[in-house]
């Protein structure tokens, strides 16, 4: 892209229109030239439109770049600017770009929200690549959460949409991120086999960035299944690639996995330069993360190798990175390294005191996984909930279409076009608060009858999982899961009392509110179904099959002012946490009281 000469400043409209268009267009492949003319651009007098696509502009080339940090606050003007003007299409884009910068910034509850919003918007301006797109992201955020079985639903989805569509880049794109959650769930080949197929898929440009990941994932893959040399070639081709889009992030990890290669076969001087050189790239940029996850490898190799001043000071740079940071995973792990350093070096106190510290972060780190689960089920929610509107919105509208081209065509049957839409109505009601699988209520129904619940009565909410149900699906199928499922339903159905409503929460979860009973008599019940499913006989179902089941439970009497309905749901599913870490296969019962913040 020619540089515009100073004779030619100030630009004109269509000049800056014209850069503007060629810095997005190469802002992933080039990244350091998005930058470049985005601040050109930003040195001229703009008006706003200009102004918001430039500061795009100038954020996504910084995401590009690996510098996740200092893209934030450039997207967020953008976002800013672009809500100003009311333009959907830059809001779409600019809540894409965050969200990309949340997941790369270890953010993923934050990210996910962001591209629910980009799904909405996409829905609504009739884009189906951009919609695509979002559960794309939506998938790979599931995966670094950790959360496997999600993050491969949505990415399925993702992989028969483009398919359907046409649309081989999703295709591509599916396939990668499938590669990266199968490896994360130890399904090497499988991993393998979705990049070698992303690989393959034909499309029409160049993406340097994508083929140096799917390169990547398939070094994973083959270092999962111990091909080490296989490993090491995939990793070299994925850094030529980013050496070209000079992605200095990827770079520096490329550097770590090449580092973790080469220690494992037992190079550790190159591991050690590999590790030290990421390091100064993570440095250089100002990622903290890469910087302390590089640095924590390396102190654990000098460790190995008998150089203890320099790997305690390795680790204890990057602990001080990551306390500074907040970064508390790392910061867990370095403790618990550093103890074992000391140890090892004859020095007990130290130790003691850094494992003392890692037991106390462990368990801090529990608790704040546990909220990170409930904002994780509130978006999967959400997301859910999404999706079921706009399969009823796009049911209704076909058979409103149908019904519209009837009373044009024939313009005498108003009753029964009246009685049909009724109905029509009447079931997509239904479909919105019924569970296809079970035939239970859904969650929707069932927050709908807690919100009805009145004022000052005495309630008792119960949270029953079923324990280890993945197991279940993992040995017998899928298809004899939902059977369990069903038959879990009405099990719990048959021994609830009459005005006991029980509902189908999400998964293997299901919830009952019990009006007006007691603690002692919530207790009983839950004994009740709790034996009910333990004594069944399961092998009808499937012969080998048995069964269990955790339940918590929160009392409580209802007082607007002082306990809120959430307060009694976070005390079941507190309970119900309870009674899984004691074992499973456990009945947990509390008296639900307000949150703090009350």
């Amino acid at each position: 892209m020619p540089i515009p000469s100073p004779d030619s400043l100030p630009l004109l409209l269509d000049q800056i229109q014209e850069l503007l268009d060629a810095a997005w267009a190469c802002r992933r492949d080039e990244p350091q030239e998005t930058l470049r003319v985005a601040r050109l651009v930003l040195e001229q007098p703009l008006k706003e439109p200009e102004l918001a696509r430039a500061t795009l502009c100038l954020g996504c080339g910084l995401l590009y770049r690996g510098e996740f940090n200092a893209a934030e606050p450039e997207l967020r003007q953008a976002l800013h600017l672009y809500e100003e003007l009311a333009d959907q299409e830059g809001l779409r884009n600019s809540l894409n770009a965050l969200g990309t910068a949340k997941a790369r910034q270890g953010r993923p509850v934050e990210a996910l929200e962001l591209f629910l919003q980009v799904r909405q918007l996409s829905v609504a301006l009739g884009d189906v690549k951009s919609e695509i797109r979002a559960l794309n992201s939506i998938g790979a955020v599931y995966g670094i959460m950790g959360d496997h079985p999600n993050a491969v639903h949505y990415l399925l989805l993702v992989l028969g949409l483009g398919r359907q569509h046409g649309l081989p880049l999703m295709e591509r794109y599916a396939l990668s991120n499938l590669s990266m959650a199968y490896n994360e769930m130890g399904r090497h080949h499988d991993a393998l086999e979705a990049a070698i197929a992303s690989l393959k898929v034909q499309v029409e440009d160049s993406l340097p960035a994508l083929e140096a990941a799917t390169l990547q994932n398939a070094g994973q893959a083959h270092f999962g299944l111990r091909q080490f040399l296989e490993a090491r070639a995939m990793y070299l081709k994925a850094s030529e690639l980013l050496e070209r889009s000079g992605d200095q992030s990827d770079l520096a990890g490329i550097d770590l996995f090449l580092g973790q290669l080469a220690q494992q076969r037992g190079k550790l001087d190159e591991a050690r330069h590999l590790f030290e050189r990421g390091a100064t790239i993570y440095q250089k940029i100002g990622d903290d993360y890469g910087q302390v996850t590089v640095l924590l490898h390396l102190g654990e190799l000098l460790g190995t190798t008998g150089q203890m001043d320099d790997a305690v000071s390795a680790l204890i740079r990057a602990r001080s990175l990551a306390e500074a940071g907040q970064i508390r995973n790392e910061l867990c792990k370095i403790d618990l390294a550093l103890s074992r350093l000391y140890r090892d070096s004859g020095r007990p106190h130290e130790a003691l005191a850094h494992l003392e510290q890692h037991l106390q972060l462990n368990s801090e780190l529990f608790n704040a996984a546990s909220d990170q689960r409930l904002q994780s089920l509130r978006v999967q929610f959400e997301l859910e909930q999404a999706e079921r509107e706009r399969q009823a919105a796009q049911r209704q509208n076909a058979e409103l279409m149908e019904l519209n081209a009837r009373l044009e065509a024939t313009n005498c049957d108003l009753t029964a076009a009246q009685t049909r839409t009724a109905e029509l109505m009447a079931r997509l009601e239904q479909h919105a608060n019924e569970d296809a699988l079970t035939g239970l209520p859904n969650r929707r129904a069932f927050d709908a009858a807690l919100a009805r619940v009145s004022p000052s009565q005495q309630i008792s909410v119960v949270l029953c999982d079923i324990d280890h149900f993945k197991i279940v699906n993992d040995r017998f199928s899928h298809l004899v899961g939902d059977e369990v499922l069903r038959h879990v339903a009405a099990l719990l159905r048959g021994q609830l009392h009459r005005g006991d409503l029980l509902a189908r929460y999400g998964g293997e979860e299901f919830v009952l509110l019990l009006a007006r009973a007691s603690e002692a008599a919530t207790l009983e019940l839950c004994e009740d179904l709790r034996r009910a499913t333990e004594n069944h006989d399961w092998s009808a179902v499937r012969p080998g099959l048995s069964l269990t089941i955790s339940l918590g439970a929160a009392v409580a009497q209802l007082n607007p002012a002082t306990l809120a309905v959430q307060d009694v749901m976070q005390t079941a599913d507190d309970a119900l946490y309870a009674a899984k870490n004691a074992g499973r296969n456990r009945v947990e019962v509390r008296q639900a009281r307000a949150s703090s913040a009350g």
